[in-house]
């Protein structure tokens, strides 16, 4: 099989974000040698228990994020029905055992996170640049962290568990950097370049990912001394990361199966990783939750219209499951 590359991408500046939603369809070699074989759900291993679909529309379904107190789910959807950044918005799950949804921001909004209570919320919003803005599930007014914005495209934003602190990624000539700003939008400060950058539980760390050779692998950075420490090797990307709500587990994305992305698992003390899915499908974006469980996307049994044939290693349309890892370290 020919090396997949992304020579071909042309992807609109706006896009950075759901970045590898786009890389994985991006491989003509891939999808000429690959049969499209639809899981109607991704496959778990013995690492993994109580696997539950939680939005089955025909949508991309992206980026969950679980409140603080474990009731609620933000998530993102891409609507290819529209064009350029109008295809992003944001939806509300009040209750993640019924169907249905709240929307939230439309036409050219995602990446939301909560802001450590369950009705404040931070995201991406398209203005004249790409913007971090916060919002309420009750009110929905916007309110704009800073004046302008930080770079050409500031994204995946994080507020800190002290609420003091805003992370986020922002491009800069050319490069993707991992910033921090206050909360009221002073104090700008680049910490290193990376994409995907995620606060440890007590604030003193962020995991984010970054090039490393040939491929992508995660890193993590202590606040305290500013040195930053490769945490995954190997030759395949692991990205997409989140802490355990304690803190001692990683759950991450990786592409050790090859042309299919799953969910792996890591003790931040020994460095032992446990794999949760498998398959031909492939996941991205796993959000560690409160209730124990992993929320990630999965594009395995997604819907479609009725004239797209799914590629399995796509993931243009895709759900929001979750599943509850067995520790073993």
């Amino acid at each position: 099989m020919k090396k997949c590359t992304n020579t071909k991408l042309k992807p609109m500046k706006t896009l950075y974000f759901l970045l590898p939603i786009l890389l994985l369809t991006s491989c003509k070699s891939i999808k000429e040698t690959i049969k499209p074989v639809q899981l109607s759900a991704p496959q778990v291993t013995a690492s993994a228990k109580e696997l539950v679909r939680i939005t089955n529309d025909v949508v991309g379904e992206y980026q969950p994020n679980l409140s603080p107190d474990g009731s609620k789910l933000l998530y993102a959807i891409r609507d290819d029905s529209k064009s350029g950044s109008k295809k992003f918005s944001i939806r509300l799950k009040n209750n993640l055992k019924t169907p249905g949804f709240t929307p939230l921001i439309g036409d050219g909004a995602d990446g939301a996170s909560w802001m450590n209570n369950s009705e404040d919320f931070i995201f991406t919003y398209w203005a004249s640049k790409p913007v971090i803005v916060t919002s309420n599930i009750n009110k929905l007014g916007i309110t704009y962290i800073g004046q302008n914005a930080y770079g050409d495209y500031d994204n995946t934003p994080k507020l800190s568990p002290n609420g003091e602190k805003v992370l986020m990624t922002t491009k800069l000539q050319d490069s993707n950097n991992i910033c921090l700003v206050n909360k009221d939008g002073g104090d700008f400060t680049v910490l290193s370049t990376g994409d995907n950058p995620q606060w440890h539980p007590s604030g003193q760390k962020v995991i984010y990912s970054k090039q490393s050779g040939d491929y992508t692998q995660l890193f993590e950075l202590d606040l305290s001394s500013f040195q930053s420490t490769q945490i995954t090797i190997g030759e395949y990307d692991s990205f997409n990361a989140s802490y355990s709500p304690d803190g001692k587990h990683i759950a991450f994305i990786s592409s050790k199966d090859n042309d299919y992305k799953h969910l792996f698992v890591m003790n931040t003390a020994t460095r032992g990783v446990s794999q949760l899915t498998s398959g031909t499908s492939s996941e991205i974006q796993p959000f560690w939750g409160v209730d124990g469980y992993i929320y990630f996307s999965s594009n395995a049994g997604a819907k479609t219209p009725e004239d797209t044939k799914i590629d399995p290693t796509s993931l243009a349309y895709s759900d929001i499951w979750r599943v509850k890892p067995l520790m073993v370290d």
